[in-house]
């Protein structure tokens, strides 16, 4: 006769190392903890080499020989690189009612409701859980990225080196360090604390982290040696607040532009702007809100509009693609950018809603639109514009963009954030990204924040240009 054993559910396991650690010979709870590391260390490893899925499932497994915030975060970690941000959300929200002593839930809490637009709140809650844990490493992390990426750099520069002054090294914070310096356009500053980000990580053991760090130093003009000793090794923490596990860039230059693009046309193309790649582009790659890295090749410019094209040699999946183009709606009243508002090609982070109102649906030169705000202010330039269903009415240019018509376009239109139209990018893309598909009369409620971030964040890219 077979037997078929169905597979345990974590939970009814949880039970089971429950059950044995409290019968006789079995009072200590090492084994279960001894499991858990090691489901956790092979979850990380499973990040780090692109595979979120099998990590929320090794984390799952973790989970369920005990309570371990450890194995809860890293699983929201896993569904936000996966791509499933309604369920990024609810989980997080779950583990941070389970363990509020935990700062590291409530710094990821705070980061994800950044990424979907409640900056205010996300702000509030992080600046009151550090009154009382004024050194914790993931609080002053996600305080100091989401102040990076909200453009308030001066603040994020004093908090960053206000904690720095008062704590041991500390490779995380050094590296938002370097992103504050990234964004402030501070290069020399960038290569020393991205150096000393990268000792920090090495005297910690921490030597994935430290690697692209130390790929980037290595590419420096007249680099030395790496000196790889920190002189004051940093005190052991579990408080952590670690870059995304995305793959890196195989740039071998640090000669590089960056900026923002969309994908279209079925997965096989990327929107983003002329000046990007104006300047005889030697490689160019893109990465999106996944992680996944792709190839690309310029195929057509439109200097005048502001708008290139890139061809991607190997296509990302028909899902993570943008829909056809269609007219923008009448009576807009408002919209959301979303994108990324550092970028260079060590930065990796996850795109960010930045809401507006339409000051303009149509300013009456170079086909663009007037919005209240944009990522970064009003220099962004290549970040898609939704309308509140998520259809793409138009792409953020800065006044650096030259187009027709317009030689100074503060003195012509006034200071704001603007964005050349989607009906623009019809001379721009082929045919079999211009479909248009119908607006349904019958939708009346639009989706989630979170249903939006989910079918989005696959589309958005970084694009990195060596020059």
């Amino acid at each position: 006769m077979a037997f078929t054993l169905n597979k345990p559910a974590p939970r009814y396991l949880a039970l089971v190392a429950g059950l044995l650690l409290a019968a006789p010979g079995f009072a200590d709870p090492s084994p279960a903890e001894a499991v858990i590391q090691d489901l956790v260390t092979r979850a990380q490893a499973a990040m780090a080499s692109g595979h979120p899925q099998q990590a929320a499932e090794l984390y799952d497994k973790a989970a369920g020989f005990g309570e371990s915030a450890a194995a809860e975060i890293g699983m929201v970690r896993a569904y936000l690189q996966a791509g499933e941000f309604r369920k990024t959300i609810a989980f997080a929200n779950l583990v941070a009612a389970e363990h509020p002593d935990v700062n590291d839930t409530a710094a990821l809490l705070a980061y994800l409701e950044d990424r979907e637009g409640q900056t205010v709140p996300a702000l509030a809650k992080i600046n009151a859980a550090l009154q009382n844990h004024p050194n914790d490493a993931a609080l002053m992390g996600a305080y100091s990225e989401i102040l990076i990426d909200r453009m308030a750099v001066p603040q994020a520069l004093k908090e960053l080196d206000a904690w720095i002054a008062k704590n041991p090294p500390h490779g995380d914070i050094y590296r938002l360090r370097a992103r504050a310096a990234l964004a402030a356009g501070d290069t020399e500053a960038v290569a020393v604390w991205r150096r000393k980000a990268a000792q920090a990580y090495e005297a910690n053991g921490e030597l994935d982290a430290a690697k692209p760090l130390r790929a980037w130093l290595a590419r420096l003009p007249g680099t030395t040696p790496p000196d790889t000793a920190s002189p004051t090794p940093p005190a052991a923490t579990t408080s952590r607040w670690p870059a995304p596990y995305f793959a890196a860039l195989p740039l071998t230059t640090n000669a590089v532009t960056a900026g923002n693009g969309f994908v279209v046309d079925q997965g096989r193309r990327v929107v983003t702007t002329a000046s990007l790649v104006a300047n005889g582009a030697k490689d160019i790659w893109v990465r999106n809100g996944l992680g996944e890295v792709r190839a690309a090749q310029v195929e057509k410019v439109l200097p005048e509009q502001g708008l290139a094209l890139l061809r991607l040699p190997q296509a990302y999946p028909k899902a993570w693609s943008l829909p056809g183009l269609m007219p923008m709606p009448k009576q807009l009243k408002f919209c959301f950018v979303f994108g990324y508002p550092v970028t260079d090609g060590v930065e990796a982070g996850y795109p960010l809603v930045a809401p507006s109102v339409v000051v303009r649906p149509e300013v009456g030169v170079g086909g663009l639109m007037q919005m209240s705000g944009s990522l970064g202010g009003a220099d962004n330039s290549g970040s898609p514009v939704f309308d509140p269903s998520g259809q793409l009415i138009g792409m953020t240019l800065g006044p650096h963009e030259p187009l027709k018509g317009i030689t100074d376009r503060d003195s012509l239109l006034g200071k704001g954030a603007f964005a050349v139209r989607a009906e623009a990018l019809r001379a721009l893309v082929p045919k079999t990204a211009q479909a248009r598909p119908k607006r349904s009369k019958a939708h009346t409620v639009n989706p989630s924040v979170e249903e939006l971030y989910e079918k989005l964040q696959p589309a958005v890219v970084q694009v990195v240009v060596a020059n």
